[in-house]
């Protein structure tokens, strides 16, 4: 592999931007698809029915793979597995801009979800290994936050400008498949080299991987469908398939915990979840509730301006811009604070601005101006950015050196659920409330698209949103009692050569112990090992030995 001469800041530099980048391009995607999807509709022939499937298909693909790919990540090498997955991405691309008819447009589609489900794991976990704890990780983490509003309101433009000109919608996906092959190229230049040492070498799960790829598809799915079945959830294979799902993943859990009772490879390791200090289970808990609000909003707010206020795709674009300002701002300002407002507090303040903008759209009033309500939702919603970096760190921090691209996994399997789960019953809900209304005598004459009638369900979904926001406050105050500074800098100190391995800690009889578990060495990937170096009291002539005691995990 080449690698570039050049000081250590410019690195750092680079390799924050070619990750963070192709974390763009994947929310750029969605963004750009979903105001485009019309005119692309009517280019490749799409029954009404087929256009949400592009998004949904590409979100199937990239939800269910996370684990097993972020795994594989772990064991052949993060970088390995982002190269790879950011030129797969990349060649996907190509061919959905040359797509010449529906099917094969929504193929393409399961294949970009493919890659994304590779490079993302992968990036965090480079992101985790290569930066020491302190400004450059809290920066390089805040800024991959920052990349999801950005990504997916520069899609939402450029999606509205090139789907109404001349230059056809079909230079999207050339655009992204550029820019995918320069951070292809860049990352083959810049990242740092696999260690073999630091990889997970007890192999593959593949029942666990069958188990948990099959049980995460069908929920992904049957959430999905369950928001354009002919009846909803009273439509017979929604329950069916959601209730089988649930069995996959149950009978996953129990061959997990089965594996790691007896030391094997596992997929996921159970025993995270109730292990003291990691906060896992509430972490993903917050940030699934979080999301189901986040997402729901984001989506439902665009509908409102084009369906409601019928706006066009690019003046829904506009409205939208403070949107990716705002959490452009709120991850820029998270990378400062992470350092020193304990994450709790921070994961609060997210959670209480996302709360206040669902209420906010909950009562929104179509005659009240842009800047009234609708503006004070796009800047309000997005400081839940502050939770994503908080919480990526934190489930990075409880994972070995050699399981970051799982954990990367993880929290990603969290804000997919938490989407899908939040459109699902939050559309559900709305759907159902504006049928209602129109059922009304006195409402019987307008259509079911009418805007009177279909911003009754929105405000009924901002609702939904109210209550899973509100559960996910309950759970942050109770769950993550003594997270402590996530983005804390770790201490140095230089008295001897032997302290600077680890952190300082007193001893029994009078010794110093240094634990290096935990500690991280600039520029170089967290440790697999456990070392304890007990330094012994001076002897009375003065001299000093030192004894080293290899623990392995």
């Amino acid at each position: 592999m080449p690698s570039l001469k050049m000081n250590q800041s410019v690195k750092d530099a680079l390799i924050t931007i070619t990750i963070c980048g192709v974390t763009v391009l994947s929310i750029f995607l969605t963004g750009a698809t979903a105001v485009a999807i019309t005119t692309i509709g009517k280019d490749l022939h799409f029954k009404q029915t087929e256009l949400e499937w592009p998004i949904n298909i590409y979100t199937l693909s990239y939800g269910c793979l996370l684990l097993l790919l972020g795994r594989i990540a772990d064991i052949i090498g993060s970088k390995k597995m982002f190269l790879i997955g950011s030129a797969w991405f990349s060649l996907w691309s190509v061919a959905a801009a040359l797509a010449p008819n529906a099917w094969t447009f929504i193929l393409f589609f399961a294949f970009q979800g493919i890659g994304s489900a590779a490079n993302t794991p992968a990036g965090i976990a480079m992101i985790s290994s290569y930066f020491p704890p302190g400004k450059a990780k809290n920066r390089a983490f805040s800024i991959l936050g920052a990349g999801q509003p950005i990504g997916y309101i520069v899609g939402l433009i450029l999606g509205g400008i090139l789907a109404q000109s001349s230059i056809s919608w079909r230079a999207i996906y050339g655009l992204q498949a550029g820019f995918g092959l320069v951070f292809c190229v860049l990352g083959w230049m810049v990242l740092p080299e696999d260690q073999a040492e630091k990889r997970y070498s007890k192999g593959l799960d593949w029942v666990g991987a069958l188990l948990s790829t099959g049980g995460l598809g069908l929920l992904v799915y049957d959430l999905g469908e369950s928001i354009t079945a002919p009846k909803g959830w009273a439509t017979p294979f929604i329950p069916s398939l959601l209730g089988t799902s649930f069995l996959i993943l149950g009978a996953f859990v129990w061959w997990e915990l089965r594996r790691e009772a007896k030391g094997q490879s596992v997929l996921l390791p159970m025993s995270m979840f109730t292990a003291p200090g990691t906060r896992i289970a509430p972490v993903i808990l917050v940030v699934l509730f979080g999301w189901w609000g986040f997402n729901t909003i984001s989506y439902f707010l665009s509908l409102y301006l084009q369906q409601v206020v019928l706006a066009s795709p690019l003046q829904t674009a506009l409205r939208l811009i403070p949107l990716g300002v705002s959490g452009l701002l709120t991850n820029l300002v998270t990378g400062y604070l992470i350092a020193v407002v304990p994450g709790q507090i921070l994961v609060l303040i997210g959670l209480a601005s996302c709360l206040a903008s669902a209420i906010v759209f909950a009562l929104i009033n179509v005659n009240a101006s842009y800047w009234a309500m609708t503006f004070i939702v796009t800047i309000t919603v997005p400081v839940l950015d502050i939770a994503y970096t908080v919480g990526n760190m934190q489930v990075c921090l409880s994972f070995d050196g050699n399981s970051q691209a799982l954990a990367g996994s993880m929290f990603g399997v969290a804000t997919r659920l938490g989407t899908s789960l939040g459109l699902a019953v939050s559309s559900s809900v709305a759907n159902s409330v504006s049928q209602k209304f129109n059922l009304m005598p006195e409402h019987a004459s307008l259509s079911a698209t009418d805007p009177q009638v279909l911003v009754v369900g929105f405000r009924a979904a901002g609702w939904v949103c109210v209550g899973a926001l509100g559960l996910a406050v309950v759970i942050a105050v109770f769950g993550l009692r003594g997270i402590g500074l996530v983005g804390q800098q770790a201490k140095e100190d230089k008295r001897t050569t032997a302290l600077e391995l680890g952190t300082v800690a007193s001893g029994d009889e009078g010794n110093v112990s240094v634990n290096t578990e935990s500690a991280q060495f600039p520029h170089s990937p967290a440790s697999d090992s456990q070392t304890q170096v007990d330094i012994p009291a001076p002897e009375k002539d003065g001299k000093l030995e030192f004894g080293m005691q290899e623990k392995a995990n």
